[in-house]
């Protein structure tokens, strides 16, 4: 179960990642909103669902919502 947990906390910061750099690249890039919104909306429900399976095992603070999750 832990190694479970280990694995989805991983799998959410690098969405999260992805989230955080296709949002400062639209930012950049606002005549390509069309191209990767839907992408962006996809990744921001994966987002989601990973933190909803992880509060089902653990306690989650805004800090590790908005900036992901230490992992040793």
């Amino acid at each position: 179960m832990e190694n479970e947990l280990y694995q989805l906390k991983w799998e959410y910061n690098h969405t999260l990642t992805r989230y955080y750099n296709g949002c400062n690249y639209l930012e950049k890039h606002v005549n390509e909103m069309d191209k990767y919104m839907p992408v962006l909306l996809e990744l921001l429900d994966k987002i989601e669902n990973l933190i909803d399976k992880i509060q089902k095992e653990q306690e989650v603070t805004t800090e590790e919502i908005l900036g992901g999750f230490e992992l040793c």
